[in-house]
């Protein structure tokens, strides 16, 4: 059950922070010489590259539309590293349980990483500046703690990671609505100036 939760729960950060959960996992398993973290999580270069690679996350997460670039690039990462992730907290099971892990994680991973981009895309368009700064530190805090309690909690983790994919479907659904209402309400108002310039231009 531990690790079918942190499974859900690892997925999820890594659809939004796909680093930090690596090396999270990492160093906890290191530090605390937890046997549910696979070894391989702890070795020195996957610590150090994840390190590295968590940094740049964090930097180009922040700077508004590389941001959407950057989500862009992940499409694939991010529910390949849930994936894995779950792959390997299956642990020494036999394959199809360590392949339905995989797709666990790999689809916790992808709902929150298309949550995260489409709310980012909609941020990246609003008129206020500080929004794009504002909701990437509400996932860098959510990241933390749904990554602390994959650990610590992994039974709430996963059902609050649940939750969130959820309720991150359901956002990204009513954005795409809107979106698609704002494109149509505009194409019309075109179409209106374009009849009106027409009528215009009509010989009286």
């Amino acid at each position: 059950m531990d690790a079918l939760m942190m499974t859900l729960g690892s997925g999820w950060v890594s659809g939004v922070r796909p680093y930090f959960m690596v090396f999270l996992l990492g160093l906890t398993g290191r530090v605390l010489d937890l046997q549910q973290v696979p070894a391989v999580l702890q070795r020195t270069d996957v610590l150090v590259i994840a390190g590295i690679m968590l940094v740049v996350d964090f930097a180009a997460d922040k700077i508004p539309y590389l941001d959407s670039l950057w989500d862009q690039v992940h499409t694939v990462v991010r529910p390949i590293a849930g994936g894995a992730l779950g792959y390997l907290l299956a642990g020494e099971t036999d394959t199809v349980t360590a392949i339905v892990m995989a797709m666990l994680g790999g689809g916790m991973a992808l709902g929150s990483h298309l949550t995260k981009a489409t709310t980012r895309a909609a941020v990246n368009v609003s008129p206020e500046g500080a929004s794009n700064a504002i909701v990437s530190t509400t996932e860098d805090v959510a990241a933390v703690v749904i990554g602390v309690l994959t650990i610590a909690l992994p039974v709430l983790a996963g059902i609050v990671a649940l939750l969130l994919v959820a309720a991150g479907i359901y956002v990204a659904i009513q954005i795409h609505r809107r979106i698609r209402g704002l494109r149509r309400r505009l194409r019309d108002a075109r179409k209106a100036r374009a009849a009106r310039a027409r009528g215009g231009a009509a010989p009286s």
